[in-house]
């Protein structure tokens, strides 16, 4: 998609640039302390008491800020007194230190195979160094053990890392779960070797994620991660694992008040956690051990909710039975819309065959094949040319040839036209054949982006909560509707949906209704969007998105126009999902009016369905095209407004420019397509750029000034209270104006983008 540019005034490219270097040289200074106080904390760490190669481990992944990592390990090192004993940490740190001076872009290539057999070099390379002056069986089987370990882990970190810069939800399952249990497993192991006072920072750390985990993902989660955090201690110090058996079994038993809350959860666990601790018997790390259990538990406690859910949305998990029926049928979909991609390029390829390989026969052939047939003296005429004059004379003049020599001659005339009729015939079936065969290839291409679309929704789906929805259906069956389905998930960006079906048509207050199931699920929803078929009512609810959007229209007549030939309408799919469709019918009048309408109705109802913008333009380029040319066709005009993100995309089809305005500027969006429905295999125009506060955005048809238009800009930045009912009156009325005398009917649509007050955009990463 192309990106739009903003405009910006001179006078703030100095103050811009200046705070954007120093946003960079914050950027880099938090990066550079993360990756030392890393590579410090891993400097501590011990696998059965031999000092362990993580701080590699964290150089290796650190790119660019390995010297960070040296400086960090240095340090942890001096601080123990092992700098001896950790020579081939350091050592192998400095060589990626190195790497990174001499050869930035291979450090900042993280390529998870390079990265990991790099680092596998390095270590057991100095590792056999080491050894050749240390040749301690026990120690140098621990490095050349410690050397595999390290690269393994750092494989499973750059593994992770790709997939999480790619900003798209790390999905828990496969070998990224096995990835994700390796680096935890480490991580705690390493964190064990951290004493500060009476805690042990690796079981901290535990203590505050196994209730976590079993409140997010019930038993499993709790169980899986107490089973995890046993393996890491037991790495880390067999006498530590003693105690820390009995976490898998807390963390099982709290998943089960994991429904009445966090606090409820964490209390649940700190308790089942310090009985059983009390049930094994007092040893020397009993209380140490109650000590990492109420710190564990009172940082989960503490957590920020919003904290807890921007970690929870970096992951995806499929655990219930609805994700996993979800994500299959988002595979089936997509197989689907693949085979069907697939035979709509074979009936092209075949289509290019024939066309290739047909041999349309000429007047001339046809004509003496018809006359000639069956005559005795054909061989005759062949040999003496009059065979060939005659394809001659019809070449050069089909309507009155001459047949000198021709024991047929009376019937030249008769035949000549007989064979035109059938020619002509012909040609037509086969531009009849062709078109149907690009009708048909255009129709599969939209059954397959459709299927793609749906694919697309079903996986947006991230994770189903069973609890939620039993409780949302139970809401409503208490509320006294029948046949009651419900469904509460949260998508890609974290946010909260529900929908909700009924049998017969929706009698309630929306109202009252809406408020209750915002006490049910404990969010905030907007009213819902009701769409009913046949005897089925579907509520689709969602989260109120921190960006909200305004709008507004103006409509005029032309000159000579009974009717306006512009139509536009507004429409949502969800409460952070809405669209403006504005079609102008080519012409003006009621013919042009009903072009209109049709396209805009036809669009709303495909996009409402869950389609995209994209395909809702093929389909109704499939409905355009059964028109005979003599009638007339309309453009395409489409604004998505995605209000949790904060972006816009335009789709455009034979439109006139938007306008973009933005603090007293304006950019325009221009367009370049034909109109829907002209010709085969015509794009549209596509655009996306980002939204802020205050934004206004502007649709006209072709009748609309565009000097006007750009002068709405100013107004909009010196009067910001102007609605945007307000401002499309005042720009279509300039626009007017300025066309006066002109046939052309003007339409203008607005829309104003605001933050909600208390709202944050999300973010991104």
């Amino acid at each position: 998609m192309n990106k739009l540019k903003e405009k910006i005034k001179p006078a703030e490219c100095g103050d811009l640039l200046r705070s954007r270097e120093l946003h960079r040289g914050k950027t880099y200074l938090a990066k550079f302390s993360l990756t030392a106080a890393a590579a410090f904390l891993a400097g501590f760490g011990k696998m059965i008491g031999f000092p362990s190669y993580m701080s590699v481990a964290v150089a290796a992944v650190s790119g660019q800020f390995a010297g960070a990592a040296l400086l960090g390990t240095a340090v942890s090192a001096a601080v123990q007194g092992s700098l001896a004993a950790q020579a081939v940490q350091l050592g192998a740190i400095f060589i990626f230190a190195a790497m990174s001076v001499f050869f930035p872009h291979w450090s900042r290539n993280g390529d998870p195979v390079r990265l990991s057999l790099t680092t596998a070099a390095v270590c057991l390379l100095l590792s056999v160094m080491m050894s050749a002056a240390d040749s301690a069986s026990f120690t140098v089987s621990m490095r050349m053990i410690s050397s595999l370990m390290c690269a393994c882990i750092v494989y499973a970190a750059a593994y992770v890392g790709q997939r999480s810069a790619s900003g798209q939800p790390i999905r828990v399952q496969g070998l990224t779960a096995v990835y994700l249990s390796m680096i935890y497993i480490v991580t705690v192991c390493t964190l064990c070797s951290v004493r500060i006072g009476p805690f042990t920072a690796g079981r901290v750390l535990a203590c505050a994620v196994i209730p976590a985990a079993a409140k997010k993902r019930r038993a499993a989660g709790g169980a899986v991660m107490g089973a995890l955090t046993a393996v890491s201690v037991t790495m880390c110090s067999a006498t530590l694992a003693v105690n820390t058996m009995l976490l898998a079994a807390a963390g099982l038993i709290s998943s089960a008040f994991g429904g009445l809350g966090r606090l409820a959860s964490g209390i649940a666990f700190m308790v089942s956690a310090s009985a059983a601790l009390g049930t094994a018997g007092l040893n020397a790390d009993t209380f140490n051990m109650l000590a990492d259990i109420i710190a564990g538990t009172a940082i989960f406690a503490a957590m920020p909710s919003r904290l807890s859910s921007r970690i929870a949305s970096k992951f995806m998990i499929f655990g219930s039975a609805a994700d996993s029926a979800g994500q299959t049928a988002s595979s089936r979909l997509t197989f689907a819309a693949m085979t069907i991609s697939d035979i709509r390029q074979k009936l092209a390829l075949v289509s290019e065959t024939v066309e290739s390989r047909a041999e349309t026969p000429t007047l001339a052939d046809r004509v003496t094949d018809s006359l000639c047939a069956g005559c005795r003296l054909y061989d005759d005429c062949r040999k003496n040319g009059t065979a060939l004059r005659l394809s001659r004379s019809i070449d050069r003049c089909a309507d009155a040839p001459s047949a000198a020599g021709c024991i047929r001659a009376g019937r030249l005339s008769e035949t000549v036209a007989d064979c035109r009729r059938e020619q002509l015939a012909d040609r037509a079936e086969a531009m009849r054949m062709k078109e149907m065969r690009l009708m048909l290839r255009e129709q599969l291409g939209a059954m397959s982006d459709i299927l793609n679309d749906l694919s697309c929704r079903l996986s947006r789906r991230r994770e189903t909560d069973a609890k939620l929805s039993a409780a949302a259906r139970s809401y409503f069956e208490r509320q006294g509707f029948r046949g009651v389905r419900a469904c509460v998930y949260t998508d890609e960006s974290g946010s909260r949906h529900a929908e909700v079906y009924l049998t017969g048509e929706f009698e309630g207050e929306a109202l009252s209704v809406t408020a209750g199931l915002c006490r049910t699920l404990e969010c905030d929803l907007e009213l819902p969007e009701v769409t009913s078929a046949s005897s089925i009512t579907k509520l689709e609810f969602d989260e109120i998105p921190p960006f909200a959007a305004d709008f507004g229209s103006y409509s005029a007549l032309g000159s000579e126009s009974s009717c306006s030939g512009d139509t536009v309408m507004t429409t949502g799919a969800s409460a952070g999902e809405r669209y403006v469709l504005l079609s102008d019918g080519m012409g003006t009048g009621k013919r042009a009016r009903l072009d209109s309408e049709l396209t805009v109705n036809l669009a709303e109802r495909l996009l409402r369905s869950g389609l995209t913008m994209a395909t809702a333009q093929k389909v109704i380029g499939s409905v355009m095209q059964v028109k005979e040319w003599d009638e007339s066709f309309a453009t395409l005009d489409f604004l998505r407004l995605d209000l949790f993100s904060g972006r816009a995309e335009f789709l455009k089809s034979g439109a006139a420019p938007a306008w973009l305005c933005r603090d007293g500027s304006a950019v325009k969006i221009g367009c370049t397509s034909f109109p829907t429905g002209i010709l085969h295999g015509c794009d549209p125009d596509v655009y996306s750029c980002k939204l802020f506060d205050g934004d206004l955005l502007l649709l006209a048809s072709d009748g609309a000034s565009e000097q006007a238009l750009g002068e709405t800009a100013a107004l909009a930045y010196e009067f910001p209270s102007l609605t945007a009912e307000e401002l499309a009156l005042r720009a279509g009325c300039a626009c007017t104006k300025m066309a006066e005398g002109r046939s052309d009917d003007i339409t203008v649509a607005a829309v104003k983008i605001s933050l909600r007050q208390g709202s944050r955009m999300r973010a991104f990463t």
